[in-house]
């Protein structure tokens, strides 16, 4: 009889290691969770922010157009 009251103790602390163990996984897999929908914002607001980038060829370029009419005309006009 002292042979199962041991294998029933025993087999309920290992029943309740394994639900420690799996409720630790699962709050882990909900703090992963919300921090990946924190870094996919914060993501989402620095490609909203950095939009305005993708002109910056095409500003460079007229810029680059104006400086160069610049100097034609500074060397016209004997400067």
């Amino acid at each position: 009889m002292t042979g199962w009251i041991v294998g029933i103790a025993l087999g309920l602390v290992v029943v309740v290691i394994v639900v420690v163990l799996v409720a630790t996984l699962i709050t882990t897999a909900f703090l992963i969770r919300n921090e990946a929908r924190e870094a996919r914002a914060s993501l989402e607001r620095v490609g909203e922010s950095t939009n305005s980038l993708h002109g910056v060829d095409g500003v460079n370029a007229s810029a680059t157009g104006v400086l160069e009419a610049a100097k034609a005309a500074r060397k016209v006009l004997g400067g």
